[in-house]
């Protein structure tokens, strides 16, 4: 059975691989890796930085005009969406500056 390795041994490996300009076959078969393994791992961070990068991010508005109707609705570009009951401008500014 293949001996199984730490999480620290692979991210050495991918940080080596990135700064050697190898492909990842190269550098799998001149360091004695197995390019699934490799491939996998590879994977696992690349999968875990992109989860850590998709943290919410805020940015300014204004509000142009007096919200009318019962449910102010506030769109992201990433597709998320955030409705609640219609407050005036004033208190939804308050609401606002209230978050971290």
């Amino acid at each position: 059975m293949a001996k199984r390795q730490s999480t620290e041994f692979w991210e050495r490996h991918l940080e080596g691989w990135q700064r050697s300009g190898l492909t990842q076959v190269a550098y799998c078969a001149s360091h004695g890796l197995r390019i699934k393994s490799f491939s996998r791992w590879r994977s696992k961070t690349r999968d875990a930085a992109q989860a850590g990068n998709s943290l919410l991010t805020l940015i300014p508005i204004s509000i142009a005009a007096p919200v009318t109707g019962s449910v102010v609705q506030i769109y992201s570009p990433g597709g998320w969406r955030i409705e609640f009951p219609a407050v005036s401008a004033t208190m939804l500014a308050d609401l606002l500056r209230q978050l971290p």
